[in-house]
C-alpha cells in the first residue's frame, strides 16, 4: 500500500494491532505489507489475523529474553495459516459440508494452544475472584479451568470436533458468566444494567423484542467481563 493512497481498513488494522503489541514504534517493510495483501487477497478473515498476531505476542512473550522483540510479520504467518484452516473447518461443519482434515497442517496443535490460553486466562480472572473476595466464583472457574484441560488433553489426542468444542466453549462461558454475575452485589448488577441501557441508547426503540433483549445481554455480559476479568471462550476470541 503506498503512502499516497486511503487507509485500507484490513490493511491498517493489522497493522496498528502489530505495532501495539510490539510496545514500539515502526514501520512495516514492504514484505511486511506484500504478506498482509496475500492475506486478503486469501481471503483470511481480519479477526483471524488479529487473533493469530495477538497468539505469537502472547508466546513470545512469555519465553523471550528480555529486551528481545518481533520485528516482522513473517513471525506470524505460520498462526494464521493454522487459525484460518481451523476457522473453515469449523465453518465447514456449521453449514452441513464436509470438513477438510486439519491433522497434517498444525491445525489441531494450534487449537491445543489456543485452550492453554483461555485455561491460563480463566486461573487469572481465579485470582481476581480470590482478591476481591469472591469465593463461589473461584470455585465456578476452577471447574471451568477443569473443562478446558480436559478438552486440551482430548484434542491432543486426536479427538477434534470443530463444532462440537465450539458448543462447549459456549457452555463454558456461560457457566463462567452465570457464576460472576452470582457474586456480584445488586448495586452492581443495577449499575450494569443501566449502562447497558445507555450503550444501546436510542437504538432500542428500532429493535424487535428478542433484538432488545439479546443486544442488551450482550451489553452486561462484556461489562461483568470487564469487572470479573473473564475471557470469552470461544475458538476466536
Amino acid at each position: 500500500m503506498s503512502a499516497d493512497e486511503a487507509p485500507d481498513p484490513y490493511f491498517q488494522s493489522i497493522e496498528e494491532e502489530f505495532v501495539r503489541r510490539r510496545g514500539a514504534a515502526m514501520l512495516l517493510s514492504p514484505r511486511d505489507w506484500n504478506l498482509i495483501a496475500e492475506w486478503k487477497a486469501a481471503g483470511i478473515p481480519l479477526r483471524v489475523v488479529l487473533q493469530s498476531i495477538r497468539n505469537v505476542f502472547d508466546a513470545f512473550e512469555r519465553r523471550a529474553v528480555t529486551g528481545r522483540r518481533i520485528n516482522s510479520l513473517s513471525y506470524c504467518r505460520q498462526e494464521v495459516a493454522s487459525l484460518h484452516e481451523i476457522d473453515l473447518t469449523v465453518h465447514a461443519v456449521e453449514a452441513g459440508r464436509p470438513p477438510k482434515s486439519i491433522q497434517d497442517a498444525s491445525g489441531t496443535a494450534a487449537v491445543a494452544r489456543h485452550l492453554g490460553r483461555l485455561q491460563r486466562r480463566v486461573r487469572a480472572a481465579m485470582a481476581v475472584a480470590s482478591s476481591a473476595g469472591r469465593d463461589p466464583l473461584v470455585s465456578g472457574l476452577a471447574r471451568v479451568a477443569s473443562e478446558l484441560k480436559r478438552l486440551r488433553t482430548e484434542i491432543r489426542g486426536g479427538v477434534f470436533d470443530p463444532r462440537g468444542l465450539e458448543e462447549e466453549l459456549r457452555r463454558l462461558d456461560d457457566d463462567a458468566l452465570a457464576a460472576a454475575r452470582a457474586t456480584l452485589p445488586p448495586e452492581t448488577l443495577g449499575r450494569i444494567e443501566g449502562a447497558s441501557s445507555a450503550d444501546v441508547g436510542q437504538a432500542l426503540g428500532r429493535m424487535t423484542p428478542e433484538a432488545r433483549d439479546r443486544t442488551s445481554r450482550l451489553h452486561e455480559a462484556r461489562m461483568i467481563r470487564e469487572i470479573c476479568a473473564l475471557p470469552r471462550l470461544t475458538l476466536f476470541d
